[in-house]
């Protein structure tokens, strides 16, 4: 039992490959648009042998129980169309995965396949080739032994049906006109046609899940192949994050006794010396963000999880301005708040979400000039939750945009002006949404764009 039980076991090794599962789905969903084409190709040759009985009498199909066939498939499609739709709901309460659904869609259109088969002259019948499309469909779906022990269960049933009919126990429908002899009572006929499916049928199944499993094979290793580099990645990380760590005391120890020189606590100092130590605090302070900027986005890298919880998005933009204040009113800048609803909530990490939306408003700060204009818009929807930060400041160059998620990459612009930054806060940012599995977008210039300043607005969208 053990044995079988691996043997026909539904769950493959890629189990854990969450690409594997997205195309099980996808596969799913053409399975039920295949099956409408089905449909209408039904319709169309229950048309089609209408016309051309006006021209050919002899030929005669059972019309009705096509039809009856064809309405039973679009009404069990209806049903999977919908099951497929709240599957991701129902599959965890009832504990089946994608590929029970492909099973069962499977099986229900080879036990239609088989009476459509018996309606249409059994043996003679121009449908039994459809099995093949059906084996390929399948042994890309499923694994090898299930889709193997479906086709015997199905050969077993046609060849006894056949031999029911042979010996006339359940009657044999013909299609008149098209077949002048009947072929469903020649033994050899019979032996012929059943050793050539039965061979045709399982070449398919090998050839089809050979290519499947060589795909799957590649898959496993481009997915280990991954998980190496980012594991090396990881420790090169950690490697960084001890480094620059160290680094950050002495600095700061350093920026310490030259704000202490420099507000001459330790005595007086000459005049000529004050612009150089001015020049040295500024240095120091520009390496100490560095060293901040490399730590944080180091941190968010390595930390492979994130702590969901409901935040309130309105509530969150209040806090930032509480923390930006005085640097806004120090600049003299207008700073809005627009929000569709005053309760917007949204499961995500405050923490991470505190920190990417507090570089932006830095930003949007330290770029604006004085007597500029900042504006924050919420914007909640059934499905996400838009948060857009722009302002009217002195934007980013065109040629400049594609580049500005990169690490350490700043605008030509912002160089041009002498404003100090690190290059990093974007990177940071792109590198927290993404992680929160949403998207984030950069426009230059902004809506809130004039004349001479270009301005700058950043969208970042949350799926709920």
């Amino acid at each position: 039992m053990v044995i079988l039980s691996k043997l026909f076991t539904l769950v493959p090794e890629r189990v854990n490959f969450d690409s594997f599962w997205i195309e099980i789905r996808k596969r799913n969903k053409w399975l039920i648009h295949l099956r409408y084409l089905a449909v209408i190709l039904l319709l169309c040759f229950v048309a089609g042998s209408k016309i051309i009985q006006n021209y050919v009498p002899d030929i005669s199909l059972p019309y009705t129980k096509i039809l009856l066939l064809t309405g039973l498939i679009f009404c069990y499609n209806l049903l999977f169309h919908y099951l497929w739709t709240i599957f991701p709901k129902i599959s965890q309460k009832v504990k089946v995965h994608s590929l029970h659904f492909s099973l069962i869609q499977i099986v229900s259109d080879f036990i239609v396949l088989i009476f459509l088969i018996y309606f249409t002259g059994g043996v003679e019948s121009p449908f039994n080739t459809f099995f093949v499309f059906h084996l390929i469909i399948g042994s890309l779906l499923l694994p090898g032994p299930i889709i193997s022990l479906i086709m015997t269960m199905t050969l077993i049933t046609l060849i006894c049906g056949s031999l029911l009919e042979y010996y006339q126990i359940i009657p044999h429908n013909q299609i008149a006109g098209i077949v002048k002899t009947p072929l469903y009572n020649d033994p050899s006929y019979l032996i012929v046609f059943f050793s050539t499916f039965t061979i045709v049928v399982f070449v398919s199944i090998y050839l089809a899940n050979s290519i499947a499993k060589v795909l799957y094979e590649r898959e496993k290793q481009l997915f280990e192949a991954y998980k190496e580099l980012e594991e090396a990645e990881r420790r090169k990380s950690k490697y960084v994050m001890t480094v620059v760590h160290d680094l950050k005391t002495p600095v700061s120890a350093a920026l310490t006794w030259v704000d202490l020189i420099a507000n001459k606590s330790i005595g007086e100092i000459p005049e000529y010396l004050l612009e150089p130590i001015s020049r040295i605090k500024n240095r120091l302070r520009n390496a100490l963000d560095l060293i901040s900027g490399i730590l944080e986005i180091t941190q968010v890298r390595l930390s492979s999880e994130v702590n969901k919880e409901n935040v309130d998005i309105n509530k969150l933009i209040q806090e930032l301005y509480d923390k930006h204040r005085i640097l806004i009113l120090s600049k003299n800048l207008e700073y809005r708040v627009k929000s569709n609803s005053e309760n917007i909530v949204i499961a995500t990490d405050e923490k991470l979400l505190n920190l990417a939306l507090s570089n932006i408003i830095s930003n949007a700060i330290k770029y604006t000039e004085p007597n500029g204009v900042i504006e924050v818009k919420v914007t909640d929807s059934d499905k996400m939750v838009e948060i857009s930060i722009a302002d009217n400041g002195i934007g980013i160059p065109e040629d400049d945009l594609p580049k500005i998620f990169q690490e350490f990459y700043r605008s030509s612009l912002s160089r041009a002006k002498n404003i100090e930054g690190t290059g990093l806060g974007m990177a940071l940012v792109k590198e927290i949404i993404t992680r929160l599995g949403g998207e984030i977008s950069i426009y230059s210039p902004s809506y809130l764009a004039s004349e001479n300043r270009r301005g700058t607005q950043v969208l970042i969208k949350l799926h709920k």
